[in-house]
């Protein structure tokens, strides 16, 4: 009915398209490269592939993932693993009457030429030689845990209904789902056989200003992937058979029912282990996936003094091996169950978590259970993660939204914890070795501040049981909570000068901590002033075109929250901006916003928040979060009424106590005039 109502009227017809010229030759070896400012090179190899409906579409698709997705996959352990890269990726993409397929490698510029070596022999070994039987079961775990989380939520649902329909309806989803299942090694080898001509490929590299060239011409760089041709994968000691112990995903012992509930709180059961660690249990029926994590409080906040990031380097390390298994079997026996262990790392929290098919829970956390209580740290394996780790913090310094922020954040906190680099830097990962990361997982992980938390179709007491069977070692400790924050008096501006084309400005007002009643307040005056519809959006872009984007939001912690802001801008404009930015922040501090801006911000941020609840993982995150770092599982149930209850008049208190221009710590990346 509401869809007739708005539509109804429109014509049925086939509307006219304009499709553009086909290339009818093929394109033949291509190469292109150029500089700029920035930190990592990017390198990609490109091939046409054919649309949506070919029958190899599927085969392309299951062989990008085979190669490029997950700690298992080939590039992964070929490329990265050997820190010839910080991130590398496959995939095939398809539009209308014509798909591509990429892989895609981004390198310190000193080792960019091995990176694309190895990324050339990878491709060339999967399309001669073939894959693994075990490599096709891995992909196809990952397609149909992926393909679960997409019609998880209303909207994945509705993109998903949306999308088939204008592919030519949900029979097509069928059979290509179908097809993605079935397919065969030699199913992908033969796809990549017939598409991925090496020479008929594109080759793209950007490298950073004064690194070489990755080839003088298009012939030399020909000869260099030439001599890859011909070679077996180079993480594959035999394709023709399996890993030992690599086919099968682990089995899971029966589950016996005996443990029960110290209590159910908003329909929470809360266990606690033999060691003391709490035990969070909500059960959602009818979901297909659950979701089990491991979360502490600590993070960068208990690093010690000079260490920046060994907490990251620590939690990430853990996947490189435990008395039982190698890092390469870990990421294999998570992706052969459809997931992977994702690893969050804050500067007050660390996470470790897995999303999987109902059916392979218990799997999932004995594995969990492994990693979080035997690792081994191999010095092989942390130093791999260090120099990634450096790789990324170099990558940072390109990002115009996180380095500015990052700058405006040390402007702020000083010698606080919050100032720290949760990547950690240069001088700080330097000082990383298996030695340190050991003592910080005995003194802060074996034993933390820790609760493991499980969301999904699942019986509690039977969850209760497999927790208890797979965490025996993990113990209970609280931890030191960081000094609350003192704001500077002052204004603080840090600042850099880059070769780029815009400017980018981030200010952090000093704002309401995590237990602040205004942090309500807060969230309410982000919603008024950001997104497209805010005063800072529609004053600073829209009427003004100061901005290229601009956003504002509040930042809850424990020892002290802030208000953040963000702008980008020409550089000729910066000193424009930034006078407008604090313009709008002192327009909400004369006068409260009016009753349509709350109704509208308030209507948002509970929309939003209902809509947050169709994701398993979103409810497990504001779960923990509030048994972690508020003031109980209440919390969840609360923030409808917490946020109807805020008035205008607690917006303009909130932004009177917070936006004082004379204590605004700033930080800019400022481009280069034209």
């Amino acid at each position: 009915r509401e869809v007739a109502l708005r539509y109804g009227q429109l014509e049925t017809r086939t509307p006219p398209r304009e499709r553009g010229p086909v290339e009818v030759a093929p394109p033949g070896f291509r190469l292109r490269e150029w500089s700029g400012d920035i930190a990592q090179q990017y390198i990609a190899f490109g091939w046409r592939t054919p649309p949506m409906a070919h029958p190899d579409t599927p085969a392309l698709d299951l062989a990008g993932l085979a190669l490029g997705a997950g700690r298992a996959s080939r590039f992964y352990r070929a490329i990265r693993e050997r820190q010839l890269a910080s991130a590398v990726s496959a995939w095939d993409y398809t539009a209308g009457d014509m798909g591509v397929f990429v892989a895609h490698a981004e390198s310190p510029a000193a080792q960019a030429r091995e990176a694309t070596r190895y990324l050339w022999r990878e491709l060339q070994a999967a399309r001669t030689v073939g894959f693994r039987s075990s490599e096709v079961a891995r992909a196809q775990s990952i397609i149909e845990a992926r393909w679960l989380r997409r019609l998880e939520s209303m909207d994945g649902q509705a993109t998903y209904l949306a999308s088939w329909e204008a592919e030519g309806g949900l029979e097509q989803a069928s059979r290509y789902y179908d097809a993605l299942l079935s397919l065969s090694p030699r199913d992908l080898q033969e796809a990549l056989a017939t598409h991925l001509d090496p020479e008929q490929v594109a080759v793209i590299s950007y490298r950073p200003n004064g690194a070489e060239p990755l080839a003088g011409h298009e012939a030399a760089l020909r000869d260099l992937l030439r001599a890859e041709e011909g070679q077996d994968s180079s993480v594959l000691v035999d394709p023709s058979v399996l890993t030992p112990g690599s086919s099968a995903v682990i089995e899971a012992p029966a589950v016996h029912v005996g443990v029960r509930a110290e209590r159910v709180e908003r329909d929470v059961h809360v266990y606690r282990t033999a060691q003391g660690v709490p035990v969070l249990v909500l059960p959602r029926p009818g979901s297909p996936l659950v979701n089990v994590g491991v979360f502490q409080r600590g993070g960068s906040c208990v690093e010690p003094d000079g260490h920046e990031g060994l907490s990251r380097i620590t939690a990430q390390a853990m996947l490189k091996g435990t008395a039982q298994r190698s890092g390469a079997r870990i990421a294999e026996l998570a992706e052969e169950l459809g997931s992977s262990i994702g690893v969050s790392a804050a500067l007050e929290s660390l996470g470790w978590t897995m999303s999987v098919p109902v059916r392979h829970f218990s799997a999932a956390t004995d594995l969990l259970g492994d990693v979080l209580q035997h690792p081994v740290f191999p010095d092989e394996g942390v130093r791999t993660e260090c120099a990634l780790a450096l790789a990324e913090a170099t990558r940072a310094r390109d990002d115009m939204y996180r380095w500015p922020m990052r700058l405006a954040s040390m402007a702020a906190y000083g010698a606080h914890p919050y100032a720290r680099s949760v990547i950690g830097t240069e001088v700080s990962l330097a000082q990383v070795d298996a030695g340190r990361v050991r003592a910080f997982h005995a003194e802060h992980i074996a034993c933390g501040a820790s609760v493991i938390a499980v969301v999904g179709d699942i019986t509690p007491d039977d969850v209760a049981v497999v927790i208890e069977r797979a965490f025996p070692l993990l113990q209970w400790q609280d931890e030191h909570a960081p000094a609350l924050v003192q704001w500077p008096h002052e204004a603080q501006l840090l600042h850099e000068e880059r070769a780029k084309k815009q400017t980018a400005l981030a200010m952090l007002f000093p704002g309401p901590s995590r237990f602040h009643a205004d942090r309500f307040a807060a969230r309410l005056l982000s919603a008024v002033a950001s997104g497209l519809g805010g005063r800072f959006f529609e004053q600073l872009r829209d009427k003004q075109s100061l901005a290229y984007t601009v956003s504002a939001f509040p930042v809850e912690r424990r020892a002290g929250g802030a208000f953040a802001a963000y702008i980008a801008t020409s550089p000729s404009r910066e000193e424009e901006a930034r006078h407008g930015l604090l313009g709008e922040f002192a327009k909400l501090c004369d006068a409260a916003p009016t009753a349509d801006e709350m109704e509208r911000a308030r209507r948002y941020l509970i929309g939003t928040h209902a809509i947050a609840q169709q994701s398993g993982g979103s409810v497990l995150g504001e779960m923990v979060d509030a048994w972690l770092f508020g003031e109980g599982l209440h919390e969840r149930h609360d923030v409808v009424d917490r946020l109807a209850a805020v008035q205008g008049a607690d917006v303009l208190r909130m932004a009177r106590a917070s936006f004082d221009p004379s204590r605004v710590a700033e930080g800019v990346v400022r481009g280069v005039i034209a």
